[in-house]
């Protein structure tokens, strides 16, 4: 590439960059993030203006297995939180097909409810990996460029992935009665990772039961002091949205007084901090390779 063209491109980047930054357009934040995922490293001399996070932008991580209706849920979700006057983000992480490396869920599809103060990105995620770690860059550079809220809706399979307690500030585990989910529950360790439980299709048989059980299961389980509690949702006719999104509320409250979202926060900075180290030294250590006298010596 001539020097010339090297210093477009870079000229070309750094307008991008101010552009979603400053001005929030939708299409600048887009190309970045596909940026995210295609190659970090051309972004390397942004990072400390992309990553900088957002004390004021509260990250959600809903997670369930499929079919529980988490888009419906997220769908509603975004109404009320539009109503109440937040802007509001969503990363939806598909899981992808091991054969094509496509997304085999396609939740914009389903994911209605947007507007000027809404965005949504659709990330795939290969089989090994239950939430990419570009996601989670992508969702801190969301909250930098001043979302209020960032919803993160997470694939889980029979039992629910625990990393992603790691990496938000709240946890809503989205649960359904007749699919055995009362078993995984009691099971699976996700009594350990829910900070807001969720049961939808709560116009199902046995809803209540499976209310009751939970909620026994959930008598011991206590997070510096906070007792998880159970909403009951219907994704169809949004019944139980709004009372979803004041529980959510009121354990980010809880969190921000009691030192637990700091503490959140801090090990999802860790994490992502050895992630970008891991991704520059492949970079490093990819152009090592390409000096021929390097593979003599490996």
């Amino acid at each position: 590439m001539k020097l010339s063209d090297r210093r477009r491109e870079a000229l070309e980047l750094s307008e991008l960059v101010d552009k979603a930054l400053n001005t929030r357009d939708i299409m600048a934040i887009s190309k970045v993030i596909t940026l995210i995922e295609e190659d970090p490293s051309k972004l390397r001399e942004y990072f400390g203006r992309l990553f900088t996070g957002n004390p004021s932008c509260f990250v959600i991580g809903i997670t369930g297995a499929p079919g529980v209706g988490k888009s419906s849920l997220i769908n509603h979700m975004v109404k009320v939180l539009r109503r109440k006057g937040f802007s509001v983000a969503i990363v939806a992480v598909d899981p992808s097909s091991p054969y094509s490396g496509g997304s085999f869920l396609g939740n914009r599809v389903r994911v209605r409810t947007l507007d000027e103060n809404t965005f949504f990105r659709s990330m795939s995620t290969p089989p090994e990996e239950s939430l990419p770690w570009k996601a989670v860059l992508a969702m801190e550079f969301l909250c930098t460029v001043g979302f209020d809220y960032v919803l993160i809706e997470h694939p889980g399979a029979g039992q629910v992935n625990v990393k992603i307690m790691n990496l938000v500030d709240a946890v809503v585990v989205v649960l359904q009665p007749l699919t055995g989910d009362d078993i995984q529950v009691l099971k699976a360790g996700i009594m350990e990772i829910g900070d807001i439980y969720v049961i939808n299709k709560c116009d199902l048989p046995q809803a209540d039961l499976f209310a009751m059980q939970l909620r026994l299961a959930l008598e011991d389980v206590k997070r510096n002091g906070w007792i998880p509690p159970i909403v009951k949702t219907n994704g169809i006719n949004g019944d139980g949205i709004e009372r979803l999104v004041d529980a959510i509320n009121e354990f980010l409250n809880y969190a921000k007084n009691t030192g637990l979202l700091d503490i959140r926060r801090r090990r999802r900075r860790e994490i992502e901090t050895v992630e970008i180290a891991k991704t520059l030294l492949k970079e490093l250590y990819d152009h090592y390779l390409s000096v021929p006298e390097a593979r003599h010596v490996l």
